[in-house]
């Protein structure tokens, strides 16, 4: 009764339009999650597929942290190492290494929000870093065999090269962040308005 009560006070648009928004970076997170299994005939591209729900997870924590809660975080990792992992591989690494990437990124949003996308692909760099640096051990440490890490440095560059071109177009599917917003039309929009 309340949902249909906002629904007519606010319209129908305008609550449809707030339930997508808060559902928009899961829905990203799970079709790049899902494009992992896509059969890609670019020779480098495919390579660097496990590694783009990292690069959502990354690009979506700068914007808006709180709509990617950490069930949820968890459950596309789980999800991703099921798709990915073959028999007696370790499921959970990537949901670690999700959480991890928020954690890293909400703690330091002020260093990369509203600044050049240089110093927010920098921080990429580093996070994807840590992210395949855990799969990979992990993954070694699971399976108690040297894993040849040649297939991960490969992923790590591609994704790496793949950001400046992928990034612009999640930050345009993002809401705006409220930090990147010009000091002065800061504090003079009302709740729920956006500025130009």
């Amino acid at each position: 009764m309340v949902a249909w009560r906002m629904m007519k006070a606010d319209g129908l648009l305008a609550t449809l339009d707030r339930w997508g928004r808060a559902a928009l970076p899961g829905t990203v997170l799970l079709f790049f999650v899902l494009l992992t299994l896509a059969p890609l005939r670019a020779p480098y591209l495919s390579d660097a597929l496990p590694l783009l729900p990292a690069l959502a997870v990354f690009q979506f924590s700068l914007a808006t942290p709180e709509r990617l809660p950490g069930p949820l975080l968890l459950a596309m990792g789980v999800l991703l190492d099921l798709l990915l992992g073959g028999p007696g591989a370790p499921v959970g690494v990537s949901a670690l290494g999700f959480v991890l990437i928020r954690a890293a990124v909400t703690a330091n949003r002020r260093y990369l929000v509203g600044v050049p996308v240089l110093f927010q692909w920098f921080g990429f760099t580093l996070l994807a870093w840590g992210f395949v640096v855990l799969v990979w051990a992990f993954t070694s440490l699971w399976t108690w065999t040297a894993i040849d890490p040649t297939q991960a440095m490969v992923q790590y560059v591609v994704v790496v090269v793949i950001y400046p071109l992928l990034a612009p177009l999640l930050a345009r599917v993002r809401p705006r962040d409220p930090l990147n917003v010009p000091e002065l039309s800061r504090g003079t929009a009302r709740p729920g308005e956006t500025t130009t």
